[in-house]
């Protein structure tokens, strides 16, 4: 047998659009009749409308009355409203990212009629309504790690006279990079976030895994002599492990 309706479901009907005049501003005013209703409803619709729903034996002159019977608290809760989506458009222009290893203020404006999302002197569409802030940033990141990462690792492998096959850069939680048996470079896109001089400890970290692959002392004393700073990095990347969850 296939699945019985369910009965419980209440068929809702739109009547009528029109406007209501709130301190000058025109607000969409929709109602709807709902048979199961006992009573007049009013509400704040998050889609941006005042909804009033009109029960079984009520009619849209009665309904009008009581939209018109309660004006000063739409009024309410309409600037409410209004105030709270104000609020969140000025916490999300003050969103913050780390570039390479500094904190950029993120801002949100208006470019030809397309929204763009810019900060360190780049600018990029956006679609909200398809991805939220925190997508659009974190994919152009990986975007820019991919872009730029494997040309910093080439021009490191060449100055320090090491021979890999390729460059991967992936979306990782756990570890920074790796090195894998077959010469493959592998790297955290998050490396674009974090200072120059600690995203290039990391790569010539990797690159030392392609003369030793544990970490002996050998690998640490081959390791000290292209990258004297690498203690410095080591402290840094352990308190700062926050890099790769935010």
């Amino acid at each position: 047998m296939g699945r019985q309706p369910d009965l419980t479901i209440v068929k809702k009907r739109v009547l009528v659009d029109t406007f209501l005049d709130l301190d000058g501003v025109q607000v969409p005013l929709k109602s709807i009749r709902n048979a199961a209703a006992k009573r007049y409803i009013l509400r704040i619709h998050r889609e941006g409308y005042i909804q009033i729903t009109i029960p079984k034996s009520g009619n849209r002159k009665h309904a009008m009355a009581f939209v018109e019977k309660n004006r000063p608290w739409l009024r309410q809760q309409w600037l409410k409203r209004e105030a709270g989506l104000k609020e969140k458009a000025a916490e999300r222009d003050k969103r913050e990212i780390y570039y390479k290893g500094k904190l950029e203020p993120v801002e949100i404006k208006s470019i030809q009629g397309q929204t763009h999302a810019s900060f360190a002197g780049q600018s990029f569409p956006v679609d909200l309504l398809r991805l939220d802030l925190k997508q659009w940033l974190e994919a152009w990141l990986n975007y820019k790690a991919k872009e730029h990462l494997p040309n910093r690792v080439w021009t490191l492998a060449l100055e320090h006279g090491f021979k890999y096959n390729k460059v991967t850069v992936r979306d990782q939680r756990t570890r920074w990079g790796s090195c894998s048996s077959n010469k493959t470079i592998s790297l955290n896109w998050r490396l674009i976030q974090i200072p120059p001089r600690h995203c290039d400890y990391i790569i010539l970290h990797e690159l030392n895994h392609l003369k030793h692959m544990d970490h002996s002392i050998r690998f640490w004393r081959s390791l000290e002599a292209i990258c004297p700073w690498f203690r410095e990095s080591e402290a840094w990347l352990k308190v700062n492990s926050q890099y790769l969850r935010d």
